[in-house]
């Protein structure tokens, strides 16, 4: 399935973002070099961009609420909301690596890109910033729940799907 994020809908995420105190530059809408991969950006600083994917499918959906689950999330909100809190929950919890470490992660991700399978799924949730990110997405959820329909309400009335 593919999620389209409108003006209207990255408007209403910004001004969301913004009233929950979130020191982001803002959300937008962009497209990767083969325009296959991305949909919506959290700028946090100026050299980093934060991606969420535009494809949602069942599998790697199921395996990712699964992941949360084990991480202990209790909250039932959708996998497009939780997937933008994750993002921005590498916003929130990058300052907890140095550099040579995030380079290390994302070399360590690169890795587990190229095996196959639910075990490299589950892998590349354990990478130090990735878990970090789903902890914080986690812990945001069960804490502020009214916040976080808020933000699942925008998206439901704002992105297109098809």
């Amino acid at each position: 399935m593919k999620a389209k994020f409108t003006k209207k809908s990255i408007k209403k995420i910004n001004k969301w973002l913004k009233k929950n105190g979130f020191a982001v530059k803002c959300a937008r809408v962009d497209k990767d070099e083969d325009d296959s991969n991305l949909t919506f950006i959290i700028d946090f600083d100026d050299t980093m961009y934060i991606l969420t994917p535009r494809w949602y499918d069942e599998e790697p959906d199921g395996m990712f609420m699964r992941c949360l689950r084990e991480l202990g999330l209790k909250s039932d909100f959708d996998s497009l909301t939780l997937s933008i809190l994750h993002e921005l929950g590498h916003a929130q919890t990058y300052h907890l690596f140095t550099s040579k470490e995030w380079e290390a992660c994302d070399k360590e991700k690169e890795d587990i890109e190229e095996q196959d399978g639910e075990e490299a799924f589950f892998k590349y949730w354990e990478v130090k910033n990735e878990l970090a990110a789903n902890k914080w997405l986690v812990l945001f959820a069960d804490c502020f729940p009214n916040k976080v329909q808020k933000l699942e309400n925008i998206i439901g009335e704002t992105v297109k799907f098809g």
